[in-house]
């Protein structure tokens, strides 16, 4: 019998994981082009259908809808951004009376406060009627996903040439898809935190409270970026529908232009979409953001370590993943047949070779 040899069998266990992980991320991309596209843009929205939809109340069977109705509607919510609002303008009263500001600053301060106290009282339908209208006209753009999913799908190849290029391109594919999936889930948070707290943000907004109305005017200004959102991918879907579905269709020749052809359009989904959301909700953006760069630096920091010794691994977690690779390449080639730390040590020896010796020292002197 044949003995095979031991290499042969990493050879397989690394094509093994390989197949295995291109799998993995090719079937996330192609079950999101198939069934999560369909519902990936949708708007939240309370029951009903029309005018009964913005100006009814939700019933308690849609319970999520119902708290936020009770809450900003004559609740809770309501009644607190009123009193901040209040008292807000009772305060630039009282300072008026010690002629500090100004007749226009105090009557400018008057209507806004009416201005904000007509916003808060209305807000719940106010917010309502923008999120069906967005809606709305998400559905006017959108095409149909479920031929658009199943088109795409069709045209994706077994491979895009070499096992490592279908690799990284099936990962970026189905890393797109699921980072498309998780903007759209955190938009439908933020879409109902906006909902319930927007009228304390108006109260202190229309308050002309110095610094604190800026700011609260900034995040409120957000919520329409925020409600938005699915615009933007909703017309590159479209786009896509007119170029690769249908009788004229445009020509792709060769297996990578086809995997890059359907990989692209959950890329660029994500793009378009992070722009957006980043614009809506940049302090959420920016976790996100560090959150990914940092799972990056720590797994680079051990895969230097590992490489090239602690300094490496210091050098990654300081500097970023350059400087860690520049150190992990400085020390491969400073040692002898690759071995971690091997550089260091000749380096080491060759430093105690060439020590200063003074000659009386020296048996040899006498």
């Amino acid at each position: 019998m044949a003995e095979i040899p031991f290499s042969d069998y990493g050879i397989r266990w690394f094509e093994d994981i390989v197949r295995r992980i291109t799998e993995w991320f090719t079937t996330e991309l192609t079950s999101g082009l198939r069934a999560e596209l369909i519902s990936l843009l949708d708007t939240p929205l309370p029951e009903g259908q029309g005018t009964e939809l913005i100006f009814a109340k939700p019933p308690e069977s849609d319970g999520l809808w119902h708290s936020i109705y009770e809450s900003t509607v004559a609740g809770e919510t309501m009644a607190f951004a009123l009193l901040i609002l209040f008292l807000s303008v009772q305060t630039r009263h009282f300072i008026r009376i010690f002629d500090v500001g100004s007749a226009f600053e105090n009557r400018r301060a008057r209507k806004n406060s009416w201005i904000g106290a007509f916003l808060i009282v209305g807000w719940y339908w106010l917010g309502v009627a923008t999120l069906y209208v967005v809606d709305a006209l998400t559905i006017g753009l959108l095409p149909d996903m479920a031929n658009v999913g199943e088109s795409l799908v069709a045209l994706l190849p077994h491979a895009a040439g070499t096992p490592g290029l279908t690799l990284i391109m099936a990962t970026l594919g189905g890393t797109s898809m699921v980072a498309l999936k998780a903007l759209f889930f955190i938009r439908e948070v933020l879409l109902y935190v906006y909902l319930y707290g927007m009228p304390i943000g108006i109260a202190v907004a229309y308050g002309n409270v110095p610094i604190l109305s800026t700011i609260a005017r900034r995040l409120c200004a957000q919520f329409i970026p925020l409600a938005v959102l699915p615009l933007p991918a909703a017309v590159l879907f479209r786009g896509y529908e007119l170029l690769f579905t249908g009788d004229q269709q445009l020509a792709v020749d060769g297996s990578f232009l086809e995997y890059l052809v359907v990989i692209s359009l959950p890329v660029l989904g994500l793009y378009v979409t992070w722009k957006t959301f980043r614009y809506a909700a940049p302090l959420a953006a920016r976790t996100l953001s560090r959150a990914g760069r940092g799972a990056v630096i720590i797994g680079a920091a051990a895969g230097a370590g590992y490489a090239a010794g602690p300094g490496a691994a210091a050098a990654t977690a300081r500097w970023g993943p350059k400087a860690g690779a520049g150190s992990v390449m400085a020390s491969q080639l400073s040692s002898g047949d690759g071995s971690p730390n091997q550089g260091a040590t000749e380096q080491q020896q060759q430093a105690d070779d060439s020590a200063y010796r003074r000659k009386e020292n020296d048996p040899a002197y006498y």
